[in-house]
C-alpha cells in the first residue's frame, strides 16, 4: 500500500492541507447550516434552500478541495526567469483570490502552483516564510511573500524590462 504523498502513476505527489486550511470552510458550512435551519424553522423554505446552496458553494470555494489553476512546482521552477511569474497560492487565501481575479489564468507567462496539490511546494514555502507568505510570487531572482496585485504587476514589468535588456 502506498501513501497518498508517494509518487505514482497518477502524477505528482499531492500535499496535505493543514487543519487550519479547513477552518474557514468549516465555519462557513456550520454557519450556513445553522442559518438554513433557522430559516426552515421560520417556514422560509426557499430562502433556506438558497442559503444552504450558497453556504455549500462558499465552503467548497474556500476549501483545499478546490483545485484551481495548478502547475507542478518542479515544472514552474524549470521555467523560472524574468519573463515568467510563478505564484504559489492556496484556496481560501484572500490575497490568492485577489491575484487570481486580477491575473486571470490561463496565461503563458504565469505559472500557478496550488500549495495543497503539490507536496514539494510545502517545504519550498517554508523556506520563504511559511503559510503567512501565501501568495508567494517569484519573478526571476525576486521573491515576494504575501504579494499584492500591485507588487505582482510591478515585479512582472521589472522582469520584462530585464528580459528585454533594458536594465
Amino acid at each position: 500500500m502506498t501513501s497518498p504523498d508517494a509518487p505514482g502513476p497518477s502524477g505528482p505527489r499531492r500535499g496535505r492541507a493543514p487543519w487550519r486550511a479547513w477552518s474557514r470552510s468549516a465555519v462557513l458550512l456550520l454557519g450556513g447550516l445553522l442559518a438554513t435551519a433557522l430559516f426552515a424553522l421560520a417556514d422560509q423554505l426557499l430562502i433556506a434552500v438558497l442559503f444552504l446552496l450558497f453556504s455549500l458553494f462558499m465552503a467548497y470555494w474556500t476549501s483545499p478541495l478546490r483545485t484551481g489553476p495548478h502547475t507542478p512546482l518542479a515544472t514552474a521552477l524549470a521555467r523560472r526567469g524574468d519573463d515568467v511569474v510563478i505564484i504559489l497560492w492556496a484556496p481560501g487565501s484572500t490575497l490568492s483570490a485577489r491575484l487570481q481575479t486580477a491575473v486571470r489564468p490561463p496565461r503563458e507567462d504565469v505559472a500557478w502552483v496550488n500549495i495543497y496539490q503539490d507536496a514539494d511546494a510545502q517545504p519550498f514555502l517554508a523556506e520563504h516564510g511559511g503559510p503567512e507568505a501565501v501568495p508567494l510570487v517569484i519573478v526571476g531572482d525576486e521573491v515576494a511573500p504575501a504579494a499584492s496585485v500591485v507588487q505582482v504587476l510591478e515585479m512582472q514589468e521589472a522582469g520584462r524590462r530585464r528580459a528585454a535588456g533594458e536594465g
